[in-house]
This record gives structure tokens, C-alpha cells and sequence, in this order.
């Protein structure tokens, strides 16, 4: 009878650590979603930013690519899209292809 005593005193420890970590994870959660929001917000000025040299310096070095740009719009997309469509009309200028083909990924982004 003394074990069945303890048992649920166990049992709300447990219960309160469950507790305890789930409300770890949400503002974790919520620590990084405050984190992705102000990433895709610098993101987006920057990108608003880009000229030809640096795209054409970008691409050359490897920095830009599909895979990359891909990400990013995907990440940017509805909320910034004036800076994707402006980063598309100077990556046009300096890649065209690389432009075709992300157009192609993302058919509401036609210039």
C-alpha cells in the first residue's frame, strides 16, 4: 500500500514535466518563427537592394542559383511579394534562364 501512495505523487511529477517541456517547445516555436519573420524581413530589403553587378557576381561566385533562390521564395512568398517580383526583373537582366525557370516554379511571379 505505501508504493500506491507514492504513485500518484510520480505521477503529477511527470505530468508537470510534460507539462513543462511542451510549454519549452512553444516559445521555442515561437522564438523561431520571430526569428524566420525578421530573416525573410532583411531578406527582403535586400533583395530590393540587388543590382545586375551583384547578381552577375552572385551567380558567378555560386551564391545564386535555383536551389537558393527557390528557398527563398518559397519562405517569401505571398507576404513579400513586390521584393521577389523587383529581384526577378534585375535577376532577368543578368540571367535569363535562372529568371525562366523560377517563373516556371512559381507561375503567380510572371514579370
Amino acid at each position: 500500500m505505501e508504493g500506491r501512495g507514492k504513485r500518484p505523487a510520480d505521477n503529477s511529477k511527470e505530468s508537470e514535466e510534460e507539462e513543462t517541456g511542451k510549454a519549452d517547445v512553444n516559445e521555442e516555436d515561437f522564438h523561431l518563427k520571430i526569428l524566420k519573420d525578421i530573416c525573410c524581413e532583411l531578406l527582403s530589403n535586400m533583395l530590393q537592394e540587388l543590382t545586375k553587378e551583384n547578381m552577375l557576381e552572385g551567380l558567378h561566385q555560386g551564391h545564386l542559383n535555383e536551389q537558393t533562390c527557390s528557398c527563398a521564395f518559397q519562405n517569401l512568398l505571398p507576404l513579400y511579394f513586390a521584393s521577389v517580383e523587383s529581384f526577378l526583373e534585375v535577376l532577368r537582366e543578368a540571367d535569363q534562364t535562372l529568371a525562366d525557370n523560377l517563373e516556371k516554379r512559381f507561375p503567380n511571379l510572371k514579370v
